[in-house]
């Protein structure tokens, strides 16, 4: 079965579609609001209804779960039905009324758990769920497939042909998984028997389906397996319950893993069954923020540029200081070279780039030089932290022209020595530039003589001294 992967993102799986557009959504597209699990998700193009696709996508392959399902048969509920088994074996007398009604049970609890895991449940059914509810009649129903099953071997002997006998016994081998997965899911003798009914489970997994039935085929004959190596050491009264134990077991496992084919394929068997896991949703405010964005992303994507902007407007004006919703805001503007608006923008999220991510400030600023050459914030600290920045990066000249006559700009500025500072270190250290750093440093020492970065300035200062005379030396 071939994945349906989100339109937009093509390495996430789809898990909404959209009939009128004709497009796979997938989680990353269509958040959901944790505050209001009610609201249905639409459509950021056509504001449509979605039909959710449910796991069929994202499900993680049966094989690659082997140890979840021998995990998920370890469970308190699992234990107990197997514990049950192993106790009925020792005391239950020999009366065929009570064993009928053992196997119904036995029928019901397998089937209650090829049920739960193909809704993805976590939790296996308890001990209880065996006694109690509708599911008893499974078993007489069960029994009718193999007791047809056993007919078609026998006719298949009858003919004399080794070759006829071994080619219905496959066919059965491989046709029982998909009739038990049918009877669990349908609850009707007519859909375990109808060739259609299990053709289709069988053309939904492909050849899957070949690798779940080799797993079955080896879990079925497992507790025989443990029982024959156990049977040389051990006595018969001890055996018996040990091989009932190991029946319900390895029975748990086996339908623990048809359920979930079941659910992993669930598209192409006509359910539709979501992961609680994969479907937690956001708080309100986390989820109009990610709705925005995915529908910003969405419409630039389709060439609908001055909607996305629409769409992040409106967002911003709900929660103007969201630094993503402003970076996101900024690269549309600036990408569409709306210069005016990216340079007016640029007045409310470079302070507060600036304050929570540096780095992504100074991106910024090297844009907004794009736009207009002699571009420069206007606040000092605003250009003291971006030019910090901008050194980290090795962009030198343009965080020097930051901190130029920083103290003649923002004369009010009580941090001019520690930019200053910054400034010369700058000259010496990334371009090599020893006089200029000398006179900032100078005129740190004429103008703040009560500044506490004095001590930096004189360290700095003798080094500089000392690489000027091996400068002259040289």
């Amino acid at each position: 079965m071939d994945k349906t992967l989100c339109h937009y993102h093509p390495a996430q799986p789809a898990t909404w579609h959209c009939v009128p557009c004709q497009r796979p959504y997938g989680d990353c597209c269509i958040p959901l609001n944790a505050d209001a699990p009610e609201e249905t998700p639409l459509c950021p193009l056509c504001r449509g209804t979605l039909d959710f696709l449910g796991a069929a996508n994202s499900a993680q392959p049966f094989w690659e779960r082997i140890p979840r399902f021998f995990a998920y048969a370890l469970q308190s509920g699992p234990l107990a039905f197997s514990a049950l088994l192993a106790l009925t074996s020792l005391f239950m007398p020999r009366s065929i009324l009570l064993w009928f009604i053992l196997f119904s049970v036995a029928t019901k609890y397998f089937y209650s758990v090829i049920e739960a895991c193909s809704q993805a449940e976590k939790q296996a059914p308890s001990l209880l769920s065996a006694f109690t509810g509708d599911g008893f009649g499974l078993f007489f129903k069960q029994l009718v497939v193999f007791i047809l099953a056993f007919a078609a071997l026998w006719l298949a002997a009858d003919f004399d042909s080794e070759a006829l006998y071994w080619a219905v016994t496959l066919g059965l081998l491989l046709a029982l998984p998909a009739s038990i997965i049918r009877l669990a899911l349908d609850k009707t003798l007519g859909a375990a028997l109808s060739p259609d009914q299990v053709g289709q489970v069988m053309k939904a997994m492909g050849w899957r389906y070949l690798i779940l039935c080799a797993f079955l085929f080896i879990l079925w004959q497992s507790p025989s397996w443990v029982t024959y190596m156990l049977s040389s050491g051990l006595p018969r009264v001890v055996l018996m319950p040990v091989a009932a134990l190991l029946f319900g077991y390895f029975g748990v496992v086996m339908c623990a893993m048809m359920g979930y084919a079941v659910f992993q394929y669930q598209g192409a068997l006509g359910y539709v069954i979501a992961d609680a896991e994969d479907q937690a949703g956001f708080p309100a405010a986390e989820y109009l923020r990610r709705r925005a964005l995915a529908e910003a992303e969405v419409r630039f994507k389709e060439g609908q540029s001055s909607q996305a902007l629409e769409t992040l407007r409106l967002a911003l004006e709900r929660d103007p200081d969201d630094l993503k919703l402003n970076e996101r805001f900024h690269q549309l503007l600036y990408g569409l070279n709306a210069r005016q608006r990216c340079l007016h923008h640029l007045n409310h999220y470079l302070p507060l780039a600036a304050r929570r991510n540096p780095p992504l400030a100074a991106t910024a600023l090297l844009n907004a030089r794009q736009l207009q050459a002699d571009f420069l914030p206007a606040d000092a600290l605003v250009c003291e932290t971006i030019a910090a920045a901008l050194l980290a990066r090795h962009k030198t000249r343009e965080a020097l022209s930051l901190l130029r006559n920083l103290h003649q700009r923002f004369p009010a500025y009580p941090h001019i020595p520690r930019a200053y500072l910054l400034a010369a270190r700058g000259f010496a250290e990334n371009l090599g530039q020893l006089e200029p750093a000398q006179q900032l440093l100078a005129f740190i020492r004429a103008r703040y003589p009560q500044s506490p970065l004095l001590a930096e300035v004189t360290a700095l200062e003798a080094t500089l001294t000392r690489l000027a005379e091996q400068s002259s030396g040289a």
